[in-house]
């Protein structure tokens, strides 16, 4: 039997200020949409391509048993569902999802229902979204259904009416949100023209008088003189018909704003030791090489072990990816396992759903962290006995609750002689020592936070070494770069900020009297 889950968010409905163009004040009329489009995976996960990508015309299916279609297995099957909204009236709505499964809803890209991962609906009290007429706003619906019966109805309660079906003519595919509707009435407004008894009968009676003078032909009697006059009779039925010009066009209600908004999720960007809360020991993974050079002394000057630093970094949807300092390594799931045990690893990012993260705040200052490509599985502090790190299904342990302990990104120090060496550039690049002998400091200044990333070639042009591209706060920077692994030669060291590039020719060579080592000063 299917769950009715309702939540909702206020927002505030963004109007236009000041009088509108004349070509602009009749807002076009709604109801010409035809459906959502709606895309399918054989997973419960939305991973992947989907397998069927179509047109709903509205959220209303009873599956049962059976599966949606050919494409897909009756049970562990997802399906999104993606386009515009309509509203006929200018008010606050909520939004109804009638089923049993999992579900998330964003309207105008708030999140207004989630019921993914087991998670409990809130209240009704605050299940309202602000919606106004002549105005589509985006919405995406997202449904998985694990076993069992499957089925989903998306329902809305309009100001003042009682829960019902979202109307197909109100749902629109993906598009752009500014297209209007075609001018005049939508197509199933059309029928409406046949209630018009009275207007049908008027005609039969001003028939005849049209018809006045060509009937006294017929019959040439003085009689017909006395019913000349009664053509002013019909001249008044027919006078009854501009009554019809009584329906004016209804002008749309004037926009209410509402200011009340919800808080959004604390963002939790930044650079954090993880520790597990049965021991307090930090989250450490095995990289499989020895820290640089660079990160060793990133290291030191913030105080903690290399090993045990992970930056939080956004992955979109409300996810985020857990990186090794120094590296474009990241925290994932071995193999993209679901299984309880599956251990953990360090591997090079490429947006996979086993290294992408939810971060839960579960209370009294620590977190759960759940991989994306599973829904009940989470991160857990294990010894070597225990199998070590892995997941496993969440229970509430201590091992599996993590508090998220900052440490100031701390730069390198400054290596001496560095500040004497002259910028080039928008942001004013500089290298030293250089020539060096693999180990370098390379600064440079931003005028506002932009992202930036660097990229070192050879002499033929091939990229050896790349960093990531992360947005840094303006001001004064500074890296310490760490070559020692390269061949001595020349490369090309280029500074990407934003779209400014700026490029310097470095030179490595094996330490000599020639080149400095670092911290040491060379007397200029």
């Amino acid at each position: 039997m299917g769950l009715s889950l309702t939540s909702g968010l206020q927002e505030a409905a963004a109007f236009p200020v000041g009088p509108l163009p004349a070509e602009t004040r009749s807002l076009p009329v709604q109801g010409w949409g035809t459906g959502l489009t709606a895309s399918y995976f054989n997973n419960g996960s939305l991973a992947g391509a989907p397998v069927l990508k179509r047109q709903d015309a509205v959220i209303d299916f009873k599956w049962g048993a059976a599966a949606p279609a050919p494409e897909l297995p009756a049970d562990n099957f997802s399906v999104r569902w993606e386009g515009l909204l309509a509203a006929p009236t200018t008010g606050r709505y909520r939004f109804v999802a009638v089923t049993s499964d999992e579900v998330r809803l964003w309207v105008n890209g708030k999140k207004v229902l989630d019921t993914w991962d087991g998670k409990k609906q809130s209240s009704l009290d605050d299940a309202t979204v602000t919606l106004a007429a002549g105005e589509k706003t985006t919405i995406k619906l997202e449904y998985n259904d694990a076993d069992g019966n499957a089925g989903i109805q998306l329902q809305w309660v309009a100001p003042g009416q009682a829960p019902q079906l979202i109307p197909s003519g109100n749902l629109y595919p993906l598009g752009s949100p500014m297209t209007p509707d075609p001018a005049g009435p939508p197509p199933v407004a059309k029928p409406k023209a046949v209630p018009t008894p009275t207007a049908a009968a008027k005609p039969a009676a001003a028939k005849p008088v049209a018809n006045a003078k060509p009937a006294p032909a017929a019959k040439p009697a003085a009689a017909p003189a006395k019913p000349a006059p009664k053509p002013a009779a019909p001249a008044k039925v027919a006078k009854a018909a501009p009554a019809e010009k009584a329906p004016k066009p209804v002008k749309p209600p004037k926009p209410v704003k509402e200011v009340a908004e919800a808080t959004p999720p604390a963002d939790l960007s930044g650079l954090y030791m993880l520790t597990v809360r049965s021991t307090g020991r930090p989250l450490k993974v095995d990289q499989g090489r020895p820290a640089t050079r660079a990160e060793q002394m990133a290291a030191a000057a913030a105080g903690v072990k290399e090993d045990a630093q992970w930056r939080i970094e956004p992955a979109g949807e409300g996810l985020y990816r857990l990186v090794s300092p120094g590296s474009n390594k990241v925290l994932e799931v071995l193999g993209s396992s679901t299984s309880n045990g599956a251990p953990l690893s360090v591997w090079t990012y490429y947006s996979g759903y086993n290294q992408r993260w939810k971060i839960d705040d579960v209370g009294e200052g620590y977190y759960k962290l759940t991989p994306h490509h599973v829904r009940k599985k989470v991160l857990t502090y294990g010894d070597t006995l225990q199998g070590g790190l892995q997941q496993l299904k969440y229970s509430a342990a201590t091992n599996q609750q993590w508090k998220l302990v900052p440490v100031k990104p701390a730069e390198q120090p400054i290596l001496a002689g560095a500040p004497a060496t002259p910028g080039v550039g928008a942001n004013n690049m500089s290298v030293y020592p250089n020539p060096s002998n693999g180990v370098l400091q390379m600064s440079y200044s931003l005028s506002e936070a932009r992202p930036l990333g660097w990229v070192l070639y050879n002499q033929n042009g091939a990229a050896v070494r790349v960093s990531d591209y992360r947005k840094q706060a303006a001001g004064a920077h500074h890296q310490t770069l760490d070559f020692t692994g390269l061949p001595a030669g020349d490369y090309y060291l280029s500074l990407t900020v934003g779209i400014t590039n700026t490029r310097q020719l470095i030179s490595i060579r094996r330490p000599t009297a020639d080149a400095p080592e670092v911290g040491a000063t060379t007397g200029k």
